[in-house]
């Protein structure tokens, strides 16, 4: 099975650090849309093995490596499809997949393939994606993609590892676990202008973060590097700061950006986490931390 993926060259796509640019919805086109990237129709094509209980492919420090290739290696989709635990499904029944920039970047791929996530995802806010155009062992992908997201682990998160999402068409998480949402909330405070409020967050087509409220439009949020945070607003005043990735809610990465202007404004903007979870932490994540 692992020959009818054919991947572009060696790659390794890691989550980066968001920056953000703040637009008013005054200064944007009427008719513009909130709409992920979609999927290429031929990747529909696509058919991956999904097991009612998938092998753990997973290590929490480099010692684990060794242990995780092995268990990759006798992940054979080919041996699991003949289970009847085994079924295939297209891509569209994996949400994750489709919906994630790392989960599009994997479904892309030409070739061998693996995508690793954080566990507990909730608290272990890393990605990583790797790629080979050559067919390259099961094992040695995974311990490429567990070692890139061990690494791409902020220092200050414990009890942390990462496990293999897909190797090459193997699921080997459960297919409960690639739910993706589609939109998710928004905490933007902004108090020298007198700004608080809870809006929605959905990807464009280019996957900039659209924030919205009942009335339409409000920002636009954009990757821009992996340490720095940069923010505009359509009057021109600029913000800079810096993100703290927390975890994964249903699928998208939940964070915290704290930024200033140059004149000593302040702003806060809190990204992806569940509504309960904003009633019960948001007073304490809004305020500016203390080293700031």
């Amino acid at each position: 099975m692992r020959g009818a993926w054919r991947l572009g060259g060696a790659v390794v796509i890691s989550s980066g650090l968001l920056a953000v640019a703040i637009v008013s919805c005054t200064t944007l086109p009427v008719d513009e849309r909130s709409q992920r990237d979609q999927i290429a129709q031929s990747w529909h094509t696509q058919r991956m093995v999904i097991l009612r209980t998938p092998p753990v492919i997973a290590a929490e420090t480099p010692e684990d490596l060794p242990a995780a290739r092995l268990a990759a290696e006798r992940a054979d989709p080919a041996v699991f499809a003949t289970r009847l635990q085994a079924r295939e499904v297209g891509i569209d029944a994996l949400p994750y997949l489709i919906g994630s920039a790392e989960g599009r970047a994997f479904l892309k791929a030409q070739g061998s393939r693996a995508i690793a996530r954080g566990r507990p995802a909730d608290i272990c806010p890393s990605t990583a994606v790797v790629s080979r155009l050559v067919a390259t062992p099961r094992g040695d992908l995974a311990g490429d993609a567990l070692q890139q997201c061990l690494q791409n682990l902020p220092q200050e998160t414990e009890g942390c590892g990462c496990r293999i999402v897909a190797i090459d068409n193997l699921v080997t998480v459960t297919q409960d676990d690639l739910t993706y949402a589609t939109g998710t909330t928004a905490r933007l405070s902004l108090p020298s202008r007198g700004i608080d409020r809870v809006l929605v967050a959905e990807e464009d087509q280019s996957g900039a973060l659209l924030l919205r409220d009942l009335r339409g439009q409000v920002a636009t949020v954009r990757a821009m590097s992996r340490e720095t945070v940069a923010l505009a607003f359509a009057d021109g005043t600029e913000f800079s700061g810096r993100r703290i990735k927390v975890g994964f809610r249903r699928g998208r990465m939940a964070e915290r950006i704290y930024a200033e202007s140059a004149s000593g404004e302040r702003l806060v903007l809190l990204i992806g986490f569940e509504p309960d979870e904003l009633a019960e932490r948001a007073a304490a994540w809004l305020a500016w931390p203390k080293e700031g």
